[in-house]
């Protein structure tokens, strides 16, 4: 054949290449977008509890479940939402997750009280749960080494960028009061964002599915809501129900758990592709994996709740400054999210333990700071560490999911992603369960709305002791992941 003749049959190959290639990161961006928006949903609503615990009357225990309810709902349902996924296309499950998360939010924006308001915080919890395993299977069966790497970092900086936003944007909102609304904008942001990622989703996202047919196991969903739902629900409940009732239902899941291990076991015996697979149980990487995840991410959650309420309750701050000085601390997040994959694949696993041990050496600092300033710890010595936390938090985070995820099987991909995300929100619920206990212990008769400034002091410095404890666990933990 004639080699004008090979170049005409390869230039449309090429192009086609080319075309394909370039609808597979606008498909990313897409994906990106949910997770875009549920990240600066729950960094606005931090800033936001202050205003919302004066404005609406809220107690402890309603301040708490208006974070850590959306965790628990988001965490119960999660691998059941990856398992959608698998079963009935990625896309169609993404779009459906972000289309129900948006109206969620709207409920959240319009709720008249508290008990309402925490009410569509779960259920906006419970539609984020069809969205992020959607992001992270994606990532995992569309991209490969180098790319798979670059997808992840963009995710981090995605977060970050989040984050950045989210803090300062919802300072704005509170304090200017715009259109009268507060802290309802917080919420009522998602809006304009829902919307244009639905359409933009329509256009942009290819299907994809498990690469075999499998059917929906309802006892399995069943089984292990309940017992994430009793788990969950004994963490937050701790400061309100008390210690004997919430240790009561916590112990509840565990003869639940062992039920759904069993019915598990014999689902995939039948050859029936089970809700979660024993056999990523019996791989010591996803185990050391999902426990890192677990201890990591309550840490973090804990981190940016006792700041903020440090901020506004103890140093005074409104939330538009709180939200200001937020702002460096996200952006070192972001830029760290997007340096850290180069860093894996130069160096390997050594920069996860590396930036481990930073970060219980940097929550160490922060309360040794606290303990010698007394009443009136200086921002200026504060400010330096904390950035330095949110830069190794940065180092860890998504480098974290793509060392846990790419090592499991593909056909597994929206099962692992849900599982590992699962690990992610109850971690998060059990960051803000036992933080919640520290920070709001000493406010007179749960109310938080009038929380004095030395008792927020004294909650945030017990509450860095805890995160110190909790970052030495990571860095154990990553050192026996391989």
């Amino acid at each position: 054949m004639a080699s004008s003749e090979i170049c005409a049959i390869e230039a449309p190959i090429a192009v086609a290449d080319s075309a394909a290639n370039r609808r597979r990161w606008l498909g990313l961006a897409v994906l990106l977008a949910g997770s875009f928006m549920t990240v600066l949903d729950a960094m606005i609503v931090q800033l936001a509890l202050p205003s919302i615990a004066r404005d609406l009357g809220a107690g402890s225990a309603a301040i708490e479940l208006i974070i850590a309810g959306y965790s628990l709902a988001y965490g119960v349902l999660l691998v059941t939402g990856g398992r959608l996924g698998d079963m009935f296309g990625r896309k169609r499950v993404y779009l459906t997750g972000m289309a129900a998360f948006t109206l969620a939010s709207i409920l959240c924006g319009l709720a008249p009280n508290a008990a309402t308001l925490v009410a569509a915080r779960v259920l906006q919890g419970a539609t984020a749960s069809l969205v992020l395993p959607q992001v992270l299977a994606s990532i995992r069966v569309g991209f490969d080494g180098a790319e798979r790497r670059r997808a992840f970092g963009l995710m981090g900086l995605v977060m970050g960028a989040a984050s950045a936003l989210g803090q300062l944007a919802g300072g704005a909102l509170i304090s200017g009061d715009v259109f009268g609304l507060g802290w309802r904008l917080v919420f009522l942001v998602n809006l304009p964002i829902g919307i244009l990622a639905v359409l933009a989703g329509l256009r942009w996202l290819d299907e994809s599915k498990a690469p075999h047919g499998a059917r929906l196991d309802p006892i399995g969903i069943l089984l292990l809501s309940a017992g994430l739902a009793c788990l969950l629900g004994g963490l937050v409940g701790l400061h309100p129900l008390g210690l004997g009732p919430a240790s009561l239902l916590a112990l509840a899941s565990l003869p639940l758990f062992l039920w759904f291990g069993r019915h598990e076991a014999r689902f995939e015996e039948n050859g029936a592709m089970p809700l979660l697979s024993i056999r990523l149980l019996r791989l010591p990487t996803f185990i050391i994996g999902a426990l890192t995840v677990l201890v990591f991410y309550a840490s973090c959650s804990s981190y940016y709740v006792s700041f903020a309420v440090f901020l506004q309750f103890g140093a005074g701050f409104s939330p538009f400054h709180a939200g200001l000085l937020f702002t460096p601390i996200a952006a070192i997040f972001a830029a760290t999210s997007l340096l850290a994959p180069r860093l894996i694949g130069r160096y390997g696993n050594s920069v996860l333990r590396t930036s481990a041990l930073v970060y219980a050496i940097g929550y160490a600092v922060v309360w040794l700071i606290l303990v010698r300033s007394g009443a009136e710890p200086s921002l200026w010595l504060l400010m330096p560490v904390m950035l330095v936390v949110a830069a190794v938090q940065g180092f860890i985070m998504t480098p974290l999911l793509n060392v846990v995820l790419g090592a499991l099987p593909e056909s597994h991909a929206g099962m692992a992603g849900g599982s590992i995300a699962t690990m992610q929100q109850v971690g998060n619920a059990l960051g803000i369960a036992v933080i919640g206990l520290v920070l709001f212990a000493a406010a007179s008769g749960g109310a938080v709305g009038s929380l004095h400034p030395a008792e927020a002091m004294v909650g945030f410095g017990n509450a860095v002791l805890l995160e110190f404890f909790a970052a030495v666990a990571v860095y154990a933990l990553l050192r026996r992941l391989r």
